[in-house]
């Protein structure tokens, strides 16, 4: 029935409780698990003021973007562990900047997607409240099936 699971992934309690429904779903029909980590904000090469004086003693090169790469990649990696726990083998995982839902919709079409199981709520602002969600706006945009997660 489902050969491509999508589930994005932010971090949020919504987030983990997909990744569980999708992985289970990936692994009773052998069906591929992709992971999806959207980073919104990746142009600005500012670093917290917390973290100007390390990179200054360490001699280092550290912006914002590095550290959003850095807390996106140790999301995927959790998540993958998290997936093969629950027995599914195959799994890719990407890291994509941009809108968060044109991102989804279009990695969907890129990469044939089937379903897409993704958090009801992520760890967005309040603007999501006003200008409508992410799950919102990739339910009504994908060309997929969309499973909205509690």
């Amino acid at each position: 029935m489902f050969h491509q699971i999508l589930v994005p992934i932010d971090g949020s309690l919504h987030a983990q409780r997909a990744l569980d429904y999708a992985a289970d779903m990936a692994a009773r029909y052998g069906a591929r698990l992709s992971l999806l980590h959207v980073i919104t904000n990746v142009m600005s090469s500012r670093v917290p003021d917390e973290l100007r004086d390390y990179s200054r003693i360490e001699h280092i090169e550290v912006s914002e973007r590095d550290m959003l790469l850095g807390v996106a990649t140790k999301l995927m990696d959790s998540a993958k562990a998290r997936a093969r726990e629950l027995g599914v083998s195959d799994i890719s995982a990407s890291i994509e900047t941009g809108n968060p839902a044109a991102v989804i919709v279009k990695y969907c079409e890129v990469h044939d997607i089937d379903l897409i199981v993704m958090g009801r709520r992520g760890l967005g602002d309040l603007g999501g409240l006003m200008i409508g969600s992410v799950s919102h706006k990739v339910a009504h945009l994908a060309d997929c099936a969309c499973m909205t997660v509690v």
